[in-house]
Order: structure tokens, then C-alpha cells, then sequence
């Protein structure tokens, strides 16, 4: 079979390796769509944290089984979206819930294989059946959807709640959409490219602002808002989001930044703020994501348009990624 890898650098190699062998309680998965996201793009800059070449990339994914696990409850041509998390399911972390941060959790390039490979051989827990007429990419989205979903209840999102979400990537703009299918009230959504601006307001009808003309702050938002997501690597966003938030409000932040990152905490402390951390997402949170998405009560069409392209564009899709395309996601298909 053909695979991606990151060979060095930016620098990516297709090659033919070896169809894996499902081990015990694993099912064989032919991967239909891989979305590229920020993680993927910093590992291909030399910048992630523990996803270093060589290595396959790729997270974000849906297929279809073509080998049940042995004994398995999901057979060969299941739809399937891939959970990329893989916790031990024993420590003490696990058992109160909080796979997602387990100390001996597998991810895709630490422990777990990338997925744009054709085939990848997943614990059959992993997997979560979609729809037969579900669009492989929109399975794909599933796992960004997860993302959003765990930083929403964060947030601590319910019917009414004001909230800005800082930055209209693919996941800042499904965080604002699963905001509104808690019940968010007043939403805004600021980033610099209008493009991502127009997009996340014609699929959730929040307010935008664009951010290289001016802060929201700046216009008469200070203190306005019960909860602020931080989605933008950008480092002046922390900052941003302190004056947005309301005294005893909370901050999310979802990103990784590239480096250290220094804000002024007065705020912080005069009004009280939580600062939380949003990592990843339960197996909970997947199943809701997945749901959502199957049942069409998210809508993530807009961010799926046009078919994945074939494994070998993966050198020119990250390319572009790395040079700030207005494509919000880039999707492969690992079996073109």
C-alpha cells in the first residue's frame, strides 16, 4: 500500500510499505478522507512537540472497514470514523473519566500510526460507525467536531451564554457552531481573513470582527462576554480575551502556541477570571461529535467543499497550508 511521510522538513515522500496486520481487537480500515489540520502543519515546519520525521501525519480521518476485528460487533463495509486516541482505559485518570488525559495515551505519531496511510489497523473501540450516505469527509470532520464539542463544555456553553470565540479556523468555526447548538446567545467571532468571517457567519449568524483592523475590545466589548475561547496561536489573543471577559467569566484556551507567550494578568486578577485548558476530547465527546454530524443537526458542509484530493497532492496541500491558503481544510483520499 502507498503512504504519506514526512520524511524531513517539509518534505514529504510517498511510499509503498507493507499492509499492517490487525492484532488482537483490531479491525483493518481503509481510510477514505484524512484532514490536515494546525498540528499536522506544525509537525511539517519542524515545530510540533513530539511529531518529528520520519513519521505519518494525518488525525483527522474516516474509511471503511474492510477486515472486522475477530469477533468484533462492527463488520467489514461499516462506515467508520477513526478515534485517535488510544488511553490505557486502567490508571486512575481513565477511570475518572478523563481518557483523553491519560499518562500512557497513543496518538497518531506517538504510539499510533498517522492516518494517511490507505489502510491502518484500529482497535475496534476506536471506531465509530456513520452513516452509509455520510460523505467521507464529513466523517473526517468528526474528530475537529470532537475538539470544538470538549471546548464548548469547557467553556461551560448553555442556552443564553455570551461568547466570542478568538480565531475562524476550521475549529474556531465549529466551535462557534456547536456553541449554537448548546444555546449560546450573543456570539462573536473575530480573525483576520474575511473569507473565514463570512463563512462562520453565514453557517452560525454570529457577529465578526476582523482583528487586523481592529480588536473587538476596541469596539466596545470590554467586559461583554460570559465565556471566551481562545482559538488563534496568535499571541496577543490572551490578552484580548481578558478584556473580552466578564468579571468571574472564563477563558478557554485551545491552541498550542509556538512559543512562550506574555500577557499582561492584571485582568486576571481584578475581575477574577478562570483560565482553563481544553485538550483534545473524551470518547464521549466523540460519540456526541459524531451524532451531531450524522443526524445533520451540525452542519459542516461548508468546511467540506469538493472531493478529497488523491494521497500524492500531500506535499502541495501542506505547501499551501504553510503558506496561508484561504482553504480552511484540506482533505486527502488515501486510497486515490
Amino acid at each position: 500500500m502507498r503512504t504519506a511521510v514526512l520524511r524531513q522538513v517539509a518534505r514529504i515522500e510517498i511510499e509503498e510499505c507493507a499492509v499492517p496486520r490487525p492484532g488482537d481487537g483490531e479491525a483493518l480500515v481503509e481510510m477514505r478522507a484524512v484532514g490536515l489540520c494546525g498540528s499536522d502543519l506544525a509537525a511539517f515546519r519542524g515545530g510540533h512537540p513530539f511529531r518529528a520525521p520520519p513519521v505519518v501525519l494525518g488525525h483527522e480521518g474516516a474509511g471503511r472497514v474492510v477486515r472486522a476485528a475477530a469477533g468484533g460487533s462492527v463488520p467489514a463495509g461499516t462506515r467508520v470514523a477513526v478515534l485517535p486516541l488510544v488511553s490505557c482505559r486502567r490508571c486512575g485518570r481513565c477511570e475518572q473519566g478523563l481518557a483523553h488525559l491519560c499518562a500512557h495515551r497513543r496518538l497518531p505519531g506517538a504510539g499510533l500510526p498517522g492516518l494517511l496511510s490507505r489502510y491502518v489497523a484500529v482497535p475496534e473501540h476506536a471506531l465509530v460507525p456513520l452513516a452509509d450516505d455520510l460523505p467521507y469527509a464529513r466523517g473526517a470532520l468528526v474528530e475537529p467536531t470532537a475538539v470544538a464539542w470538549h471546548t464548548v463544555r469547557a467553556a461551560g456553553v448553555r442556552h443564553g451564554t455570551r461568547l466570542a470565540v478568538l480565531g475562524a479556523g476550521a475549529v474556531g468555526h465549529l466551535t462557534a457552531a456547536v456553541a449554537r447548538l448548546h444555546g449560546a446567545g450573543e456570539l462573536l467571532v473575530s480573525d483576520v481573513r474575511e473569507q473565514a468571517l463570512r463563512l462562520v457567519a453565514r453557517t452560525t449568524g454570529c457577529r465578526t470582527v476582523n482583528a487586523r483592523t481592529g480588536t473587538v475590545a476596541g469596539a466596545g466589548r470590554t467586559d461583554a462576554f460570559d465565556a471566551v475561547v481562545v482559538a488563534s496561536g496568535h499571541p496577543g489573543c490572551l490578552d484580548e480575551a481578558l478584556a473580552l471577559c466578564r468579571p468571574r467569566g472564563t477563558v478557554v484556551v485551545l491552541p498550542m502556541f509556538a512559543g512562550p507567550v506574555r500577557s499582561g494578568l492584571n485582568p486576571l486578577v481584578l475581575k477574577e477570571v478562570r483560565i482553563k485548558g481544553s485538550s483534545l476530547y473524551g470518547p464521549g465527546d466523540f460519540r456526541a461529535a459524531a451524532d451531531a454530524v450524522g443526524r445533520r443537526e451540525l452542519d459542516v458542509r461548508p468546511l467540506t467543499e469538493g472531493e478529497p484530493a488523491p494521497l500524492a497532492a500531500a506535499q502541495s496541500a501542506f505547501e499551501a497550508l504553510d503558506q496561508g491558503s484561504d482553504v480552511l481544510k484540506f482533505f486527502l483520499d488515501p486510497a486515490r
